[in-house]
């Protein structure tokens, strides 16, 4: 065999190790890219369920929060109407806050009058629980879902 054939051969016999050599690495790369994808799709289905899930236990709270509302507005009505905050009081509870609610005091004939029953108290307190028990569900929930999705690194 002459030193050019097998220069020839030699270059096919390279070449075609050299194109396997490439297809298999190329398979591996694909590989690796698709285990990736659907690690990245099994992740994210993952982080809706739990948020999901999530958004159900809040609806659930918020549920139970209106009827404990509910409730206590029944109580609340059966109280005697009598006065138990006088005028200053009334008016620097309704003062707190960056956005002033009025928060007592119902039926005001002036603000020099102003006295606030044990109805108004008890309404305003019971609007009050209820809105933190809902905003802190709420917060507790996303507090989760942001612990599960970045946990901590021991």
């Amino acid at each position: 065999m002459s030193w050019a054939l097998q220069l020839v051969l030699a270059l096919v016999i390279f070449t075609a190790g050299g194109a396997a050599g490439i297809k298999y690495h190329v398979g591996i790369d694909a590989k690796r890219e698709l285990v990736a994808k659907e690690l990245r799709e099994s992740d994210s289905r993952q982080r809706r369920k739990f948020s999901d899930q999530a958004a159900d236990s809040h609806a659930s709270a918020v549920a139970t929060l209106s009827n404990q509302l509910g409730d206590a507005r029944e109580k609340i009505a059966k109280l005697s109407g009598r006065a138990c905050l006088d005028a200053g009081t009334v008016g620097m509870l309704n003062a707190i806050g960056s956005q002033p609610v009025r928060a007592v005091a119902s039926d005001v004939a002036s603000p020099a009058q102003a006295a606030a029953s044990d109805r108004d108290v008890s309404r305003a307190i019971a609007d009050c629980r209820a809105s933190y028990g809902a905003v802190a569900d709420q917060v507790n929930q996303i507090l989760d879902i942001e612990e599960r999705r970045y946990p901590a690194v021991p």
